[in-house]
């Protein structure tokens, strides 16, 4: 459960900065 948390925090942090990084 744990695990899958925190790789769905990753994959937002990832979006958020691809989305910054214009």
């Amino acid at each position: 459960m744990l695990v899958t948390l925190l790789m769905i925090v990753a994959l937002l942090i990832v979006t958020l900065i691809r989305s910054w990084s214009f």
